[in-house]
């Protein structure tokens, strides 16, 4: 019975290969950014003071850091992305047609993403959620931004659709310059790490001293990440450190990394700025190579939910906005970490349920990367038809 479910539920890849751990991967991010979320609109929403106890700070300190799931993703993205380059750089293996690499972006991630932004928009204006500080003109200008992946862009703020898309638009810029960053595979190992490591530190000692605004919403901001990525695909196809990554004792060092990527306070320092890239790449290759961690990651529901976060990404933010204010209504007592726990727990249920629902007959769709021959051949018969009919 399960095994239907999963694969009902389990995220279609291009080369039929499929790695659960990486959706395990997915799930931890996924769960960071929805927690952080629920999180905040709680505490903007709540009328009860937050308790001065260890245990309710602690709580609160690491909810409030569950942004750092954005980041998990963007090293993710440029280690996934990265792979099929470093087979062709790495491995002599087959050679990437960049126009095939561009379609398939096109028409994995924008029907879901349109029709999710549109929804979205059409919801705001009816319940005139933007009316009060947009005109109509405005927020059409707004909407046309976020469906172009400009807004940061042009308006140097979050999006008003809905602010989680402004991540979204740093993984375009991205996408239009990661076949250039690539090329560094090309270089001989010891010289494209060194390159790759030096860029990393490199760039976020210079974001440390020199972060204008118009620079906050580009990819300028977080490019370290996806270089980390690259660096991991670097890492995973070479096969170096296999071994040793497999030993029984990566496990405690993995727990102790976790702590660190969830609580360590990584802006406030320059050394924790220049080590939280890295570490994250560690983190990731640990889950890829250690046999133990990599079966917590895959198991059962993990890698389904990490499936699905594209949907529950583009969904999830508003959907809390939304039932928010109903089950705000709802407390268990009148203090602070039940009522907390109650909150997260609605919210984050409800966010996954209607997001599983818009990925399955939305976003999975198009995870195959032959739906567009398959929708050309049904109106080809549909055609046909038409034509004999006549």
């Amino acid at each position: 019975m399960f095994k239907n479910f999963y694969n009902k539920f389990r995220r279609i890849t291009s080369n039929q290969v499929y790695f659960p751990e990486i959706d395990g991967i997915r799930f931890v991010a996924i769960i960071l950014v929805v927690l952080f979320h629920a999180h905040g609109y709680f505490q903007g929403k709540t009328d009860i003071k937050v308790p001065g106890d260890q245990l309710a700070w602690g709580i609160d300190s690491f909810l409030s850091k569950g942004d750092r799931g954005v980041e998990l993703f963007f090293v993710l993205s440029g280690f996934i992305l990265c792979m099929p380059f470093a087979h062709h750089y790495i491995n002599a293996g087959k050679k990437i047609m960049l126009k095939k690499y561009y379609m398939r972006r096109v028409t994995r991630l924008e029907p879901p993403y349109i029709l999710a932004i549109t929804g979205i928009f059409i919801l705001q204006v009816l319940m005139h959620v933007n009316s009060g500080r947009f005109t109509m003109t405005q927020q059409l200008q707004h909407y046309f931004a976020s469906l172009t992946y400009t807004h940061g862009l042009i308006y140097h703020s979050v999006p008003i659709i809905t602010v989680v898309t402004w991540s979204l638009e740093i993984e375009i810029q991205f996408y239009l310059l990661a076949p250039l960053l690539f090329k560094t595979l090309q270089l001989p190992m010891l010289q494209r790490r060194i390159l790759l490591i030096a860029g990393i530190l490199g760039i976020v000692t210079l974001q440390h001293f020199y972060m204008p605004q118009f620079l906050v919403f580009t990819i300028y901001r977080l490019i370290q990440y996806f270089m980390v990525g690259i660096l991991l695909a670097d890492f995973y196809v070479s096969g170096s450190l296999a071994e040793l990554f497999n030993r029984k004792f990566i496990v405690p060092v993995f727990v102790a990394i976790l702590a660190c990527i969830c609580l360590l306070p990584f802006k406030s320092y320059l050394a924790l700025q220049l080590a939280f890239p890295l570490m994250i790449g560690v983190f990731y290759y640990m889950i890829m190579k250690n046999n133990a961690i990599k079966k917590v990651f895959s198991y059962k529901f993990v890698p389904i939910i990490g499936g699905m976060c594209y949907s529950i990404y583009l969904l999830h933010y508003t959907i809390i906005s939304i039932f928010g204010r109903f089950t705000m209504k709802f407390k268990l007592t009148d203090q602070y970490l039940p009522n907390l726990f109650l909150q997260l727990a609605v919210l984050s249920i409800l966010a996954l349920a209607i997001s599983s629902v818009f990925y399955l007959l939305i976003e999975r769709p198009f995870m195959d990367q032959k739906w567009t021959n398959k929708l050309m051949k049904k109106e080809d018969i549909k055609h046909e038809e038409t034509n004999m009919q006549s």
